[in-house]
């Protein structure tokens, strides 16, 4: 403690030493001796503010975003690798373009024969361009019983290609225990071909 209270008494000292000298100088020659020093003064910090500082400044500030850049994309790489797996298995799940004309209709017979069923009516197929897929629609009556059709039902959504049953009308038939049933079947195909598997009931 006594050592660092000299060393700011020292201090004290030369900084009062050197305001006297700056005063004396100044009473005998006036402002003329500091000119040189003050413009010094000023130009110095001047130079290392605009040709040092700032464009120092502004290649932190580059950097920077450049590594949040790259924090965000490795915060984020993960889910993008686990949404392009995921795109990947549900296009393997489509079924195949060149099928396109039959999948359904086969689809719907095979599986219907299984149960005793025979199709009243087919309708033709309808298409609907949706990005870059075609959303592919069949119609279909036929009468049966409850039990027949739920069976038959859960066997066409079973398939491992996709399929859905988009809308189901049940109406009773003519014939006791009998329905009559109106159903549409839907399912998607990549446009171009590329991502379908292969076709499959």
């Amino acid at each position: 403690m006594p050592a660092i209270m000299a060393a700011v008494a020292r201090l004290m000292s030369l900084l009062r030493d050197m305001l006297e000298n700056i005063l004396s100088i100044y009473a005998e020659k006036g402002m003329a001796p500091f000119k040189r020093p003050l413009v010094i003064a000023l130009v110095v910090p001047f130079v290392l503010y605009n040709f040092l500082y700032r464009p120092l400044q502004s290649r932190i500030v580059l950097k920077s975003a450049e590594l949040e850049k790259w924090r965000i994309i490795d915060a984020h790489y993960s889910d993008y690798q686990h949404a392009g797996s995921s795109m990947d298995a549900y296009r393997t799940r489509l079924p195949n373009l060149k099928d396109k004309e039959e999948w359904l209709k086969a689809v719907l017979t095979t599986t219907a024969k299984n149960y005793g069923i025979a199709p009243d009516s087919l309708s033709a197929q309808h298409e609907t361009e949706v990005g870059n897929f075609l959303l592919v629609s069949l119609e279909a009556s036929v009468t049966t019983t409850y039990a027949k059709f739920g069976k038959w039902l859960a066997d066409m959504e079973k398939t491992p290609k996709l399929l859905r049953v988009s809308e189901v009308t049940i109406a009773k038939a003519g014939r006791p225990g009998f329905i009559k049933v109106t159903l549409k079947l839907s399912t998607i195909y990549p446009k171009y071909g590329g991502a379908g598997g292969q076709s499959g009931v």
